[in-house]
């Protein structure tokens, strides 16, 4: 089956229509005098290659076929629709960066009937919430297989090896991500997560300092640098613990730090970590009581 196709308005129907009750159809509303037609089509052309047959790209010259163009109110060029089941569900105009490209595709595929990657994804962060993070693993890497480019299973992937403290693994994956997956809002934060935790490179937990806070446990100061000699070290829930003690003790101490530190974390580490669950569930209560 070819990925990208050059149709008529007679073949419309067929190509996009039906064809996109089992595969997503991109259509590419252009022209041979359009500038930014020339410029977008190859990234479209890049991006479906890509998806190696999980999306049609459908090339249709308005000057040609004005009686479609018609039909779907095409009022300028380059123009794109995104067709899933027989109808358009996404649409734009202009020139767009790759990135947002391939954000539309992405929704396509989930989109498509008899797509099973979305529920097995949601499937997945359901296991990792119950941490059972070599399961949930298990499933992410099989669904690498079924869909690469996809980051929410790398954002899944690279959660769980951070979970199970595998940090050359994740080091390594970072190291194999090309730049525009590096990009992606989620796996954005886990590189920041990954970076601000020492890249992985567990700090020692400074028993001195324990002791100290245990001999004085009003000194906010310092069971504020405990908190963090634990988030550092990837002792994610005893780091939380001391930080709701603080904002129990004083929730306006240092101008809130004990909660901005938590929201930070709780952005970094997603909301289905289940040390974020926990503690958010705390600070509610300590919050709102």
């Amino acid at each position: 089956m070819e990925n990208i196709i050059d149709i008529n308005q007679d073949q419309f129907v067929e190509h996009v229509v039906e064809k996109s009750k089992t595969t997503p159809v991109l259509v590419d509303f252009w022209a041979p005098w359009c500038g930014p037609c020339k410029q977008l089509t190859p990234i479209l052309e890049n991006v479906v290659n890509k998806k190696k047959g999980k999306v049609i790209l459908a090339k249709i010259n308005v000057d040609e076929n004005q009686g479609i163009a018609s039909q779907l109110n095409i009022q300028s060029i380059p123009t794109v629709y995104g067709f899933v089941d027989g109808k358009p569900i996404d649409a734009f105009q202009g020139a767009q960066p790759e990135s947002k490209i391939e954000e539309m595709v992405n929704k396509m595929i989930e989109a498509a009937p008899g797509n099973e990657i979305p529920k097995l994804i949601e499937e997945a962060d359901k296991i990792f919430g119950e941490k059972k993070f070599e399961d949930a693993l298990q499933l992410f890497e099989n669904l690498i297989g079924m869909d690469p480019g996809n980051p929410k299973i790398i954002a899944g992937m690279l959660r769980c090896l951070l979970q199970l403290k595998r940090y050359d693994d994740v080091s390594d994956m970072f190291d194999s991500l090309e730049e525009k997956i590096l990009e992606d809002e989620n796996i954005s934060k886990i590189k920041k997560l990954f970076d601000t935790t020492s890249k992985g490179k567990s700090e020692i937990i400074n028993d001195e300092l324990i002791n100290k806070v245990n001999s004085d446990p009003q000194n906010m100061s310092l069971r504020y640098e405990l908190a963090n000699n634990y988030l550092s070290s990837s002792e994610t829930e005893r780091g939380f613990n001391e930080l709701l003690i603080l904002f129990e003790q004083n929730p306006t101490w240092n101008d809130g730090a004990a909660k901005k530190k938590l929201l930070e974390f709780f952005d970094l580490l997603g909301f289905n970590d289940p040390n974020v669950i926990s503690a958010r569930k705390k600070l509610s209560s300590m919050m709102f009581k």
